[in-house]
């Protein structure tokens, strides 16, 4: 305990700590509004586990813990494809064990009084394993190279459209160009696979509607109700206000009602009617509670959070640390700013929770398990006598 004490000590780790403490206190108190009383107290309870499990994961060496990601991305893998199943044998009417359908996805493992999501485990071991990948290797620094990369990005991507949850698969790409840009893949590379996936976007969006020839023949990758959100999010007309536009229209009305200082704790007249707003739209609540000054402070400690993190992956020589926490640090800044455009209609709803804000045990314990990582990371340097990591002639 004292070895932990003095580890979180560390000037590095303050800064990481305060972050998620305040973002934290924010989620709690913007969740004990729900209109469902067990909101708070199990927000609580999950609060102490996941900061349970970021506390375990200080007290081994990340250098060790490396050694399991494998095991780890490939266990995630199979939990995600556990769902897939679950959800394509309910549509038969034989439903498998611990899988149920909320809100027409199947993203969830489901025990009794909990609920567990694979894809959250998923996003820590996938920054494990491509790290764990790159670090032994510089064959990415070619085109051919760069395939089993973007091979252990696909197949969690893949299985998780079919969920689906396509604001939780597109988290993944930035972060592997994140991580890869950090190891030294060539510029132009990695430009060019952005461009080989800009032009696969027409594809990916037309596949599988009726009317369109040839695309109607290929398997679609994108539900209707998705390409609802997308059409809604430039559509002001009545009807689409009352559908697909309706949560992000009475989220941007919440969050801009709060003014400078907020209407006061508890207080949420218009977040009420707010679909889901204790989870993706939870930014609103506080906006409306606290006002201006409330999403400054949000603002604020995702801020410091993402530059310690960026600081502790520059003063890293070693090279699985630098990577582990760049992706972490990619990993939680993408989803934080998918979800804040989100709220405020710059983007269509994902169904992406904001880190260490909304509600739900997968979602909090993945973002405390992170952080876990992050300070073990900086307070586990160990002296390398070499180069600098990934330095290239």
């Amino acid at each position: 305990m004292n070895r932990l004490w003095q580890q979180l000590a560390i000037a590095t780790n303050w800064p990481v700590l305060v972050a998620v403490t305040v973002l934290s206190v924010l989620g709690v108190i913007s969740i004990w509004v729900a209109p469902a009383p067990a909101d708070g107290p199990k927000q609580l309870v999950f609060l102490a586990i996941a900061m349970g499990c970021m506390a375990a994961v200080q007290t081994v060496n990340y250098l060790a813990l490396g050694r399991y990601a494998w095991g780890l991305y490939f266990l995630s893998l199979a939990l995600i494809g556990y769902t897939v199943l679950g959800g394509i044998a309910e549509q038969h009417g034989h439903p498998l064990p611990f899988v149920r359908g909320v809100n027409k996805a199947h993203c969830w493992i489901t025990f009794p009084g909990f609920s567990f999501e694979p894809s959250e485990l998923m996003k820590v071991s996938f920054v494990m394993v491509l790290a764990r990948y790159l670090r032994f290797r510089s064959n990415y620094r070619t085109m051919s190279g760069l395939l089993p990369p973007f091979a252990l990005t696909v197949a969690p991507v893949m299985l998780i459209l079919k969920q689906p949850a396509l604001g939780v698969a597109a988290l993944f790409i930035p972060t592997l160009m994140a991580m890869l840009f950090v190891a030294g893949a060539k510029i132009k590379h990695l430009v060019a696979v952005v461009a080989m996936g800009l032009a696969f976007v027409p594809i990916f969006w037309l596949s599988g509607q009726k009317g369109v020839p040839f695309f109607q023949q290929l398997p679609s990758l994108v539900h209707d109700y998705q390409r609802g959100y997308v059409r809604g999010l430039f559509s002001k007309d009545p009807k689409t206000m009352r559908e697909a536009g309706f949560q992000q229209d009475r989220a941007l009305v919440a969050d801009g009602s709060g003014g400078v200082t907020g209407k006061g704790l508890g207080v949420i007249p218009v977040g009420h009617s707010v679909p889901e707003f204790h989870n993706d739209m939870i930014f609103a609540i506080i906006g409306e509670q606290f006002g201006l000054v409330g999403s400054v402070a949000v603002l604020a400690a995702y801020i410091v959070l993402f530059a310690a993190g960026i600081e502790i992956a520059a003063a890293t020589k070693e090279p699985f640390g630098r990577l582990v926490a760049v992706g972490i640090v990619s990993f939680l800044a993408t989803q934080a700013i998918l979800n804040l455009m989100v709220v405020m209609r710059l983007f269509p709803v994902t169904g992406v929770t904001l880190p260490f804000v909304s509600s739900g045990g997968s979602s909090l314990l993945a973002s405390f398990i992170a952080a876990g990582l992050l300070l073990n990371i900086g307070q586990n340097r160990p002296l390398v006598i070499a180069r600098d990591s990934f330095e290239y002639d």
